[in-house]
């Protein structure tokens, strides 16, 4: 299939959180077919790389000017996307993580595509919450997930409940509108801390987790009390998510179901608060795990 047979007229890839490591094949293949690619990704290389697939790259991460409002800058992301798509298609916009994970362009050139009668192609990416769950070895599987964009929280008010875990992204810069990587507003951290102290105690144990951006890279975890996030805000980096466990697990309301979901054998499921942790085995199997003594 050539460029010109492809169906679509923009394509939006992710390209993971390490750099060149994470890009999918997909991606990858998405990128050699089309006729130019913009790439708003500060990783180490990526844009280099992303030379050796398409020989027309433009790299959007250099207009991300100091200071300046991001919806400007997003808007010209995206103008620079369309404009070429109308005028040599198919053309792709290449971003950090997930194509519509936290990315405003990827919103934007959706709204123009339909205005436009452009079509577009979306590829996924590794998100920061893939790499979040990983770094922390969470299984959202297990009590469920609750996540939220941390200015976004504020503005809604939204309701938090603290026997499930929450994700809340973009702490750092909450409620600040600037294209700023380095600043922190204090205050702004504060509204933050006060709003959760409303839902979690203050001695409650949370985590400002940073995934590698590189694979030779560790992760940074770091464990904070909430009545002390602002404080661990402050020095922490621009892409840290905030992590906020369970305060308690909810006890089961419909025992007689959670029964008949149990492995044969296991031990009949307790409705109280904190009963029914007991691990199930397999008939013939030994019990794993701690053992009463014998008497």
């Amino acid at each position: 299939m050539t460029r010109t047979e492809l169906p679509y007229d923009i394509a939006i890839v992710g390209l993971g959180i390490a750099g060149v490591p994470q890009i999918t094949h997909e991606a990858e293949e998405t990128m050699r077919r089309c006729r130019h690619v913009f790439v708003a990704d500060t990783g180490n290389g990526v844009a280099e790389y992303l030379r050796t697939l398409s020989p027309h790259v433009v790299d959007l991460a250099s207009e991300k000017e100091t200071g300046a409002h991001r919806i400007p800058i997003y808007r010209r992301f995206a103008s620079h996307v369309v404009s070429a798509a109308l005028a040599e298609p198919p053309v792709c916009f290449a971003t950090y993580g997930h194509p519509t994970m936290f990315c405003y362009p990827t919103t934007l050139i959706q709204r123009s595509a339909v205005v436009l009668d452009l079509k577009v192609a979306l590829v996924p990416g590794v998100s920061s919450l893939d790499t979040l769950l990983c770094d922390l070895g969470v299984d959202p599987g297990s009590d469920g997930l609750q996540m939220y964009e941390a200015t976004d929280l504020l503005v809604r008010r939204r309701p938090l409940q603290n026997d499930v875990a929450c994700v809340i992204t973009q702490a750092p810069m909450v409620a600040d509108a600037l294209n700023r990587p380095a600043a922190r507003d204090v205050d702004n951290l504060a509204l933050l801390q006060a709003y959760l102290l409303k839902f979690y105690p203050a001695d409650h144990e949370v985590v400002l987790a940073t995934s590698s951006p590189h694979p030779l890279l560790e992760p940074l975890v770091q464990q904070v009390r909430l009545g002390s996030l602002a404080a661990g805000l402050v020095q922490s980096a621009q892409l840290t998510t905030l992590f906020i466990p369970p305060v308690a697990r909810r006890a089961i309301a419909d025992a007689q179901l959670a029964q008949r979901m149990r492995v044969a054998g296991a031990e009949p499921v307790q409705a109280a608060a904190g009963a029914g942790s007991a691990v199930p085995t397999r008939p013939g199997r030994p019990n794993i795990g701690p053992q009463q003594p014998a008497n």
